[in-house]
């Protein structure tokens, strides 16, 4: 199974913490963001990853030298000319994605207990172009659903902003992405937007004449770790729970 990890961000909603360094390479509990979802994907049973880098490409270039590239699994989609956006850096991977298979794709800055193997399987039962993780948790941004669980728009839940993008019946369910995705190979040929663009552009564009679906993992944690109030809340709250565990332990 290949994978990709969108990592080429200029990280600006995480300073001071990327003023020195890319956002795939700070460390969130001691291990750097990337590091976190190689391993992931890795025990998932991912053989070969794509890691497009951008912002202070050499220290991610060098890491990965170090790590030996974690076992050979990973390689380079250099966007260290022009930064892509999410959509235009997948299809700029997209001589380092063929296979036949679906792929994963997902992006650096979430921490999720998703269960990879499980949301690579729904997509294989449902037979859609795209499958989105998603839960029903509060979010700026919703995507929606229709009753059969296929996209139908997007919203903007601040501004009331809505893009509607084909016709459904019934009500429609608004969920928030959460920025993991199983896409088949078929995405490339069928993609009719290019250049630098936003993975949301594309999809819902695509949606609007081919079956994207959603898997909701309600239950599971998710964190959003690309900004830094968020990114600091979430570590001093994980650090807690640890720290209580072992105290637990400690207690019998």
């Amino acid at each position: 199974m290949k994978a990709m990890i969108l990592a080429a961000g200029m990280g600006t909603r995480l300073q001071p913490l990327t003023l020195d360094r890319p956002k795939a390479l700070v460390p969130f509990l001691g291990v750097p963001l990337l590091e976190r979802v190689i391993t992931r994907l890795t025990a998932a049973g991912a053989d070969s990853i794509v890691v497009n880098v951008h912002h202070f490409a050499p220290q991610v270039m060098a890491f990965l030298e170090e790590k030996k590239y974690f076992g050979g699994r990973v390689v380079v989609s250099d966007e260290s000319d022009r930064l892509m956006d999410t959509g235009g850096g997948l299809l700029k991977a997209q001589a380092l994605l063929e296979d036949d298979r679906p792929f994963i794709l997902h992006n650096v800055d979430v921490h999720t207990g998703l269960d990879i193997n499980r949301l690579y399987s729904y997509h294989a039962e449902h037979g859609a172009l795209i499958t989105i993780a998603v839960t029903g948790r509060h979010t700026s941004r919703s995507l929606l659903f229709d009753e059969q669980g296929y996209l139908a728009g997007w919203q903007h839940n601040q501004s009331g902003e809505r893009r509607i993008v084909r016709e459904y019946a019934g009500e429609l369910q608004r969920l928030a992405n959460s920025c993991v995705y199983v896409i088949n190979r078929e995405f490339f040929t069928l993609n009719r937007l290019s250049g630098i663009v936003s993975l949301t552009d594309q999809y819902l564009e695509l949606a609007r004449e081919h079956k994207i679906t959603c898997f909701n993992h309600q239950g599971d944690y998710w964190y959003n770790l690309g900004d830094y109030e968020s990114f600091r809340r979430t570590e001093q709250e994980l650090m807690k729970n640890v720290g209580r565990e072992s105290e637990e332990r400690l207690l019998g």
